[in-house]
């Protein structure tokens, strides 16, 4: 595969260079790249700035991984748990883990779904491209890192969730009686527990 190494692109986009974007272009048409001409608006640079795709997407998967198996989901949830100690508390709580487990999900399902360009991949796309070249725009200032970095973050709040949900399980049994919410993703949130519609008045 041709490439173009760095001394060729920066004596290419000197300074001293007149028609350096023209000669860069061309460059780039002859190893099947298209750079059209024109004014650009420069992204503020960043730590990922530096880091090349492969790099960049590396970085996540090894931030999942930490999250996965290292991030304390049952100490935290226990902890935050000992400021919620009335009983009769326990139902509205579990009803609002629930509800955030869900719209968490929702937002994890979304971000699966991106199929940005990565390195030399450009695989077919599944969402609507209306939301799809804002996740494309976002995956590119993140050099790959950005979209994956946030579902494994959202991975340790849904453990997080679900520990404090076992928790509640083994504290109040009793509690297990009441209904949870269960709502699809095409019903979005329309059935909402008592408690979430006190709060809004």
């Amino acid at each position: 595969m041709k490439t173009i190494d760095e001394e060729e692109v920066n004596g290419t986009t000197g300074a001293k260079s007149k028609n350096g974007g023209r000669l860069l272009r061309e460059k780039l048409e002859k190893i099947g790249l298209n750079l059209p001409a024109g004014r650009r608006k420069a992204a503020n640079v960043t730590l990922l700035t530096s880091l090349v795709e492969g790099e960049a997407i590396h970085l996540a998967r090894d931030f999942g991984y930490v999250c996965e198996t290292e991030f304390p989901a049952r100490q935290v949830a226990e902890y935050l748990s000992r400021q919620h100690s009335d009983p009769s508390d326990s139902y509205r709580r579990k009803e609002l883990l629930h509800a955030t487990k869900q719209i968490t999900k929702e937002l994890m399902d979304l971000l699966n779904q991106d199929r940005s360009p990565l390195c030399n991949t450009r695989p077919q796309h599944i969402l609507d491209p209306s939301i799809q070249r804002h996740l494309t725009h976002f995956s590119l200032i993140s050099h790959g890192f950005g979209s994956p970095a946030i579902v494994a973050a959202l991975t340790a709040i849904q453990n997080f969730l679900s520990e404090s949900l076992k928790h509640l399980d083994k504290m109040y049994p009793s509690a297990n009686n009441g209904a949870h919410i269960t709502v699809s993703s095409s019903q979005g949130l329309d059935t909402k527990p008592k408690d979430l519609i006190d709060m809004k008045k």
